[in-house]
């Protein structure tokens, strides 16, 4: 499997998550920003996720909820500062913490890297280390291995 690399230095409250997919930018753009597409991809295994908002621009914002096999809810909102083919600025929060107010800045970028393949770097910043650990401990990046291959699989079929 095509995995994502993630970068997590310690002490700092950035990571970096790069990964290649077989496809041009502008196709992977779409399927980062089309509700239909999204709903397909932006998934757990045994979870379905419903897009209940979502305005992609520049001061647009959106609004996700995962349902897990038994019922349980899980809602991730937050709201894009620029957003274009080439980079997109947005928050990332997700409400299932304890306390509000958790959230992170990502910096989004789609490089054409030749041969019809597109390289994503994704920077996130949060709020604290102790922020960006919780995300890493709490099963972030399987969650999102899993999330890219499904991505993959969209792509295959746009």
């Amino acid at each position: 499997m095509n995995r994502a690399k993630v970068t997590a230095e310690p002490g700092q409250p950035t990571m970096v998550i790069e990964r290649t997919f077989d496809a041009p930018r502008d196709k992977v753009f779409a399927a980062m920003t089309q509700k239909d597409k999204l709903e397909r991809w932006w998934i757990g295994p045994g979870y379905t996720t419903r897009v209940e908002h979502l305005d992609v621009r520049d001061g647009g914002s959106w609004r996700f909820v995962q349902t897990s096999p038994n019922g349980a809810e899980f809602i991730f909102h937050g709201s894009f500062h620029m957003v274009s083919p080439e980079m997109t600025v947005q928050t990332f929060e997700f409400d299932g913490l304890a306390e509000r107010g958790h959230v992170s800045l990502q910096k989004i970028e789609l490089i054409e890297v030749g041969n019809g393949m597109t390289k994503l770097v994704s920077t996130g910043t949060c709020l604290s280390v102790d922020d960006r650990d919780g995300m890493i401990s709490g099963g972030m990046e399987e969650g999102m291995q899993q999330t890219y291959a499904m991505l993959d699989e969209v792509l295959k079929l746009m």
